[in-house]
């Protein structure tokens, strides 16, 4: 860890801290669209309508059908009105979508209500797992706009944003009930802003604590209770601003950055397709994290047991019952965002993280600020997290004196100027966070796929620590846990 004196210190704080919290301004982006939109009345609120050109909706009608953009230069405004299905199979709400060959763009959504369907909105490219490394931004969408918008209640995520999609802003909405994550930045989408949303208690169906039946790559078919799904999934998306939204009480926490591994290679090959690309270099800025049990996770998959998945990324743990492979988030900056009642404000398991002038505040002793550190990769192959920058962040969590912590080793950490309690703060290290036996699983049972669902008296409690005893000396890494002195507080 690297130590500079005070003079150095107050200099090297004032540059780093204004190097990365002049971000650019957060201005609306505006499509262009028609002057003169057409109305689509009452008379065809039960249709599935698709739209080439730009249209208004009657306030007074629900709409049952769905709506579908393919042309570039629409703008959709719903003037308030409701889109709901009405059946449990309806796909999407607001669908824009075109060939992976056909660069949609200058579109703007306004003003809607979406309720019930899959997904509330899906910007989609067909056709992109055929296209080849080097050629995936041929074309690609852009300049997208959905804003001061509601959407709830879907059975799956709120807002997708499909691979390969580009310059997408959401901003002033409201994402609240969805079954998977509030939104999913899928892999290989790139350079979006996500500004001033309010994403709350999403995540609870999808892999939630209500249970489900999977089953395992070998075979065995299990019933699950799990954590759910997170407010924003950053899935190999990358160059992306998050900036002013609140997230709260979203079922598995509030932003999550790791790249998927090729799930679904053997069991479901239709639906496999290669991620080229990491969650990398994304900026998470003035947010508001309230209530979650992890606020954001950098890395979010490299210390978890992704066996169910069927990956197609090379191993390097294998065992009975375990595979592991290599997640991918370097390069992200959490700059000046606020956590309040958050078991793990930020976790950090991949390289050059910056975690600067955040503040993390709760009436919990046993909840952490920050915590660096990732479990198999450092043990297995000797590569802890490397580079992390933790400047300037202030804690006020009730009678923790230590909440910036590392575990499992690390390497070429710059920390400096950090506060807890209006004290000066240390960085000291942390037992193993406890791990959950599967990727989403709290607990399983293995059973036939022909008998009921159990019944289950399972405590279902997230995994967290106990409150720890505050540090009195810098505890330093650099080693495998395997290798270091046992915890001792």
């Amino acid at each position: 860890m690297k130590c500079i004196g005070f003079s150095r210190l107050l200099a090297y704080t004032s540059v780093l801290v204004l190097a990365n919290t002049l971000s650019p301004l957060v201005a609306p982006r505006t499509a262009a669209t028609a002057e003169h939109p057409s109305l689509i009345g009452c008379a065809q609120a039960n249709e599935h309508l698709v739209l080439i050109a730009s249209a208004e909706l009657d306030p007074n009608c629900t709409y049952t059908g769905g709506i579908e953009i393919t042309n570039s230069g629409v703008l959709l405004d719903c003037r308030g009105a409701v889109i709901a299905a009405t059946t449990e199979g309806a796909d999407h709400g607001i669908l824009i979508t075109a060939p992976a060959s056909v660069a949609l763009h200058n579109i703007t959504i306004r003003n809607c209500t979406v309720e019930g369907f899959l997904n509330s909105v899906r910007i989609s490219r067909t056709g992109f797992r055929s296209l080849a490394p080097g050629t995936e931004y041929h074309e690609a969408h852009h300049d997208i706009v959905i804003e001061d918008s509601t959407f709830r209640w879907s059975r799956g995520v709120g807002v997708f944003i499909d691979a390969y999609v580009t310059r997408v802003t959401l901003q002033r909405l409201r994402i609240e009930g969805a079954g998977s994550s509030g939104i999913y930045l899928e892999a290989g989408s790139r350079d979006n802003l996500i500004a001033d949303n309010v994403i709350v208690g999403n995540g609870f169906r999808q892999n939630g604590p209500h249970g489900q039946s999977w089953t395992l790559g070998n075979g065995v078919n299990i019933w699950f209770w799990g954590t759910g799904r997170e407010g924003i999934s950053v899935d190999g998306s990358r160059h992306n601003r998050i900036i002013g939204n609140r997230l709260e009480r979203n079922s598995a926490g509030g932003v999550f950055l790791y790249k998927n591994c090729g799930e679904f290679a053997h069991q479901q090959p239709d639906r496999w397709w290669e991620r080229r690309y990491g969650a990398d270099d994304n900026l998470i800025e003035g947010n508001h994290f309230v209530g979650e049990h992890t606020g954001v996770w950098i890395g979010s998959r490299m210390s978890e047991n992704p066996l169910p998945m069927d990956c197609s990324d090379p191993a390097y743990v294998e065992e009975p019952l375990v595979r592991v492979t290599l997640d991918r988030a370097r390069g992200n900056r959490v700059l000046g965002n606020e956590f309040r009642d958050v078991t793990f404000g930020v976790r950090v398991e991949d390289d050059d993280t910056a975690v600067i002038a955040n503040r993390f505040g709760g009436a919990d002793p046993s909840q952490l600020a920050v915590v660096v550190g990732t479990r198999w990769r450092t043990i297995r192959l000797g590569r802890p997290v490397t580079g992390t920058t933790i400047v300037a962040n202030t804690a006020q969590i009730a009678g923790n004196m230590s909440p910036y912590r590392w575990t499992y080793g690390h390497s070429n950490t710059t920390f400096i100027d950090n506060n807890s309690l209006d004290l000066p703060a240390v960085f000291c290290q942390a037992p193993p966070i406890p791990t959950n036996p599967f990727i989403f699983v709290l607990a399983f049972v293995a059973i036939d796929p022909n008998d009921q669902p159990p019944t289950s008296a399972i405590n279902l409690a997230l995994p967290r620590l106990p409150t720890l005893n505050p540090c009195t000396t810098e505890l330093r890494g650099n080693v495998p846990i395997a290798a270091a002195p046992s915890f001792t507080g």
